[in-house]
């Protein structure tokens, strides 16, 4: 399609291991984590000092997202809630920076499949680890033949499929936003993207965001029940 590449573009390669290309797509993923860590460090060592008893303003916007991430995952994964609200959060803030990136003229790192399924793989990673930590490795393993043994197999590859179906599902979704976009700006390049960027890009993004938080708990939650 002219206009659009759906390849990602090899920006300068790191001289190891025989040569590392790294992407545009990365790049951009490492700058919304510079970004974020950066936005860390000025929340903890220059606002959080100086938050109040009654939150007000940036305090209580802060204060009520912290609040609904442990709110959220506690809803999904109970007594692990605690130690799972931190990843939660932080991809809430990766993703929806990521997924709306293209506001600012940037192309979304999340339109590249090997970004999301990085995503995907840290999540079915965790789903294991919890599911062995809760039932022990033979409980985990004997969960596969529950409630007849022989669906075992069929469930093992519905599990492999988790990480497939998740990465898929955002590369899917945001990659047609984009490719919308990029069909509207060339058919009417001034005003309608104003508009439809606000759907295409902002709340397609964020809905994005929301739906692979949400199945990550719910799988890890399938997996201590």
């Amino acid at each position: 399609m002219e206009g659009i590449d759906l390849n990602p573009k090899v920006l300068f390669t790191i001289p190891i291991l025989g040569g590392i290309p790294v992407t545009d797509a990365v790049c951009i993923s490492w700058v919304i984590t510079v970004g974020l860590i950066i936005f860390g460090f000025i929340v903890r060592f220059y606002f959080f000092p100086r938050f109040q008893d009654v939150p007000r303003g940036f305090q209580n916007i802060l204060e009520m997202l912290v609040e609904w991430v442990y709110s959220f995952s506690r809803d999904a994964v109970h007594e692990y809630s605690g130690e799972l609200a931190p990843y939660i959060g932080t991809l809430v803030l990766y993703l929806g920076f990521a997924n709306t990136v293209e506001l600012w003229g940037l192309r979304p790192p999340t339109t590249y499949i090997v970004i999301t399924f990085a995503m995907s793989i840290i999540t079915f990673f965790l789903i294991n680890l919890y599911g062995i930590r809760k039932k022990g490795l033979l409980g985990r393993l004997k969960d596969y033949g529950k409630p007849v043994p022989f669906i075992a197999p069929i469930k093992a590859l519905s599990d492999l499929a988790v990480p497939v179906s998740l990465a898929s599902r955002m590369f899917g979704n945001i990659l047609g936003g984009l490719v919308v976009m990029e069909l509207v700006r060339q058919v009417a390049p001034v005003v309608a993207p104003a508009f439809l960027s606000i759907y295409f890009t902002l709340f397609d993004g964020l809905i994005q965001t929301y739906i692979f938080v949400t199945l990550s708990l719910t799988f890890i939650g399938e997996a201590i029940e």
